[in-house]
């Protein structure tokens, strides 16, 4: 179920982070910790810096990720636009609570969201433990980048995988090779 007209940080959230989360491969908590700021043109496209200074990343180390054409033709540009440089999926205006409790300790407001986001992923009906509501979309963007022919070099750089060997982390693909890789990557068909 999409959501229309986000009003919210958290219907933002539902009506975009399955989105970039199918089209790039990230993980739900590094889209949901997302900023208005970390979203730049250069040149002919579009990326999302997936930055620590804007939360966990596993990897530690900011990502370059191109945005796929069908996010900017929904409309994604126009809605950092209205919400601006700050935080897109939640309200980073109110303080974050921490938890006194070490056996519960406190998630960043983007962990929350992230939280939020799968249970109203498992509410749409994806009920099967097995799935991880939102980790699975980075599996479907492997497995689609693969049917298409984007190589396994351009689609770790955009997942931010690790080379495979040590001989592939040689001549690590450019953020224009990403997106350039990124157009085969066909449009999900919506209803």
């Amino acid at each position: 179920m999409a959501i229309k007209n986000p009003k919210t940080p958290l219907d933002r959230a539902k009506r975009w982070v399955p989105w970039v989360c199918a089209y790039s491969g990230a993980r739900a908590g590094e889209v949901t910790q997302l900023r208005g700021e970390d979203v730049e043109k250069r040149g002919a496209y579009h990326f999302m810096k997936l930055m620590p200074d804007a939360g966990t990343i596993k990897t530690r180390k900011t990502r370059v990720v191109p945005l796929h054409e069908h996010l900017i033709a929904q409309g994604f540009l126009e809605m950092i636009g209205s919400v601006g440089k700050g935080a897109l999926f939640y309200d980073d205006r109110t303080p974050h609570r921490a938890s006194s409790d070490p056996m519960n300790p406190s998630r960043s407001r983007a962990g929350n969201v992230r939280g939020d986001l799968a249970e109203w992923v498992r509410e749409q009906g994806v009920t099967d433990p097995e799935l991880s509501p939102t980790h699975a979309w980075r599996h479907t963007f492997k497995q689609i980048a693969e049917r298409v022919e984007i190589t396994e070099k351009v689609h770790d750089a955009i997942t931010g995988h690790a080379p495979a060997s040590e001989g592939r982390k040689y001549g690590q693909p450019t953020a224009e090779d990403m997106a350039n890789a990124l157009k085969k990557f066909p449009r999900y068909k919506l209803d």
